[in-house]
């Protein structure tokens, strides 16, 4: 058995060694393609970091600006800079600040089905962030500029329901009561109202409640 085996040993060393130095060699070539892949990655990342910064810029200076037309101007700027990062850098880290800050110009921009669409991919991919419940009412602004009422309260009453203590939970409510009114469903509108009273009796919302609950009550006389 000895003999056998010292007979069958060098080419069994040769397979060893063969696959050992195919081993290396891929783990060399993984290593490799990691290192570069990583390298580029960064260099993607500071390119678009330097991009993000800029439209950050012209998304601030445009909300500052008391002129419209550089208003408009910075806007579709910063706009225009958001879409190129989400073209050009799609493993950007900071996608989802570009989200936000994207349907926020276009939703400023008037351009509403675009800026709903951008809000909801949002929705859908960082459905548990910090920004949700702002991305959500706003993505209901863009369904009440749209007349889609009924969408719009649906997302209202979606946030009552999973951010019912956040300070945007106020002017949910009262954009649940406003669609309601604009809908032409005066006795849902004036129950949300007094429930805006109710449920938020400090907030600046409810002081537009109050306002609208006369308003509705007079009307209700005549």
């Amino acid at each position: 058995m000895y003999e056998h085996l010292r007979e069958k040993w060098p080419l069994l060393w040769k397979k060893i060694k063969r696959r050992f130095l195919l081993y290396v060699s891929l783990t060399i070539g993984i290593a490799a393609f990691l290192i570069a892949f990583f390298v580029f990655q960064n260099g993607m990342n500071r390119k678009a970091q330097a991009e993000f910064k800029l439209a950050i810029s012209c998304y601030q200076e445009a909300v500052n600006s008391q002129d419209s037309k550089e208003k408009l101007a910075k806007y579709q700027k910063a706009r225009d800079l958001y879409e190129d990062i989400l073209s050009r850098y799609p493993l950007y880290r900071n996608k989802k600040e570009v989200f936000f800050y994207l349907g926020n110009c276009l939703y400023y921009l008037g351009e509403y089905d675009e800026a709903g669409r951008i809000l909801q991919k949002f929705g859908e991919k960082y459905k548990d962030d910090y920004f949700s419940p702002w991305v959500m009412v706003k993505l209901a602004f863009t369904y009440e500029q749209r007349k889609k009422y009924q969408e719009a309260i649906k997302v209202y009453e979606d946030v009552l329901k999973r951010y019912p203590e956040s300070s945007i939970a106020p002017e949910a409510l009262l954009g649940v009561a406003r669609c309601q009114e604009l809908a032409k469903e005066w006795d849902k509108a004036l129950k949300s109202y007094e429930e805006l009273l109710s449920r938020y009796p400090l907030s600046e919302e409810a002081a537009v409640g109050e306002v609208k609950i006369q308003q509705l009550k007079r009307n209700f006389k005549k």
